[in-house]
């Protein structure tokens, strides 16, 4: 929990700033492994401006701020003092925070608890407030009835900077992922009793040009298909990188079929059935592991999936749908070295399989000798 760190920002500097961070204090002492993580932070480091906050929250520096904003404590006190029947205490704090970010960890983890302490600071606050109000204005008729009108002195407002929308789009950030896993398994499968068939049928160099163009050209189109299944419910990708959007989503998703499609191609050149399903399983559970929640707040054992294929496809979706951060070099970058290894393994990989299957490839080569040559490979050699 403390690793869902939440700015407690003073722009205020007078009463409603201090106490909001005293509250903050006070939770992480009290509780300090199953509180969130507070964290008080002058307002001169954002340059008073909620705009940096933004910046700040973008960058990932926090998953939460709380800015109690400038002059909040005088517009309060302005309107139990000289009276204001337009002031507003929901403007006194801000809350921001990027649901896009992560939205199973948002929703289900942070959100609900950073609510509970915001609900505590409103009516702690009030409850000093009016105690202090009522001490000070005992007797005074009018003071009172400005009391009244503003019964709660302070309250928030929630900004998300990067919803989570449309709901359609959680096919595109979380679960539906795991269909690129499945159909870059699948494609495996479907191809695997052809290309044994082939072994021994083509020449060499031929054979290996077509295995190692097949699935990269085969994903390329799956890809497509998979951008065009997006578009059709009405997920779209141009909000934050126009039209390109679209074309980087579709070679991210191309990127990442081949990251995922190539491992097990390799692992099946190599052992084979049935091992290829054990570790098709395996490949699942440990991107899925690693994808769906931040390493951050997973056991260190977990570091290893800082590098797995499937969290940089998350990463890198949510950059082009919601806005979050964009690490879509970085996102890249790791997926084409899961690429680049795949293939300079695949040749090799192909020779085991061809050694594995050598007598299937034999009986190939003599049945292709008998029917061009109408003889056996001992005498064709004879001859």
């Amino acid at each position: 929990m403390p690793v869902l760190t939440v700015a407690l920002i003073d722009f205020d500097n007078g009463e409603v700033g201090p106490f909001l961070q005293q509250m903050g204090a006070a939770a992480r002492a009290a509780n300090p492994k199953k509180t969130l993580g507070y964290v008080s932070q002058p307002g001169s480091k954002y340059n008073y401006s909620n705009d940096e906050v933004r910046r700040a929250l973008q960058h990932e520096d926090f998953w939460f701020a709380v800015v109690a904003q400038a002059n909040a404590t005088t517009a309060m006190n302005h309107a139990y003092d000289v009276g204001n029947s337009s002031y507003d205490p929901t403007g006194a704090v801000h809350v921001y925070y990027e649901e896009g970010r992560n939205a199973l960890t948002i929703d289900e983890i942070g959100y609900p608890v950073l609510l509970d302490f915001l609900t505590d600071f409103v009516m702690s606050f009030t409850k000093q407030k009016q105690q202090s109000l009522a001490a000070s204005n005992a007797g005074n008729a009018a003071a009172l009835a400005r009391q009244a009108d503003n019964p709660i002195p302070v309250a928030y407002t929630l900004f998300n900077t990067a919803p989570d929308t449309p709901s359609t789009a959680e096919a595109a950030t979380e679960i539906g992922t795991i269909y690129l896993i499945i159909i870059s398994f699948l494609s495996i499968l479907m191809f695997n009793s052809l290309n044994e068939a082939m072994m021994g049928k083509v020449p060499t160099v031929r054979y290996y040009v077509y295995r190692m163009t097949l699935f990269p050209v085969v994903y390329f189109f799956f890809s497509l298909l998979y951008l065009a299944l997006s578009c059709a419910w009405k997920i779209r990708f141009d909000k934050f990188y126009g039209s390109s959007g679209y074309v980087i989503y579709w070679m991210l998703s191309w990127i990442a079929m081949l990251a995922f499609g190539l491992a097990v191609e390799n692992v099946n050149n190599v052992l084979g059935p049935p091992f290829t399903p054990f570790f098709f399983v395996f490949w699942v559970i440990s991107n899925v592991a690693t994808g769906f929640f931040p390493i951050e707040l997973l056991s260190n054992f977990y570091r290893w999936g800082l590098a797995w294929p499937l969290r940089h496809v998350l990463i890198g979706a949510k950059a082009i749908l919601f806005g979050t951060k964009d690490l879509l070099g970085l996102n890249f970058g790791v997926l084409i070295a899961w690429v680049a290894v795949s293939l300079a393994l695949q040749p090799f990989t192909i020779w085991m399989q061809m050694r594995r299957r050598r007598a299937a490839v034999e009986a190939n080569r003599r049945q292709v000798l008998e029917r061009v040559y109408g003889k056996t490979e001992e005498e064709a050699e004879k001859c």
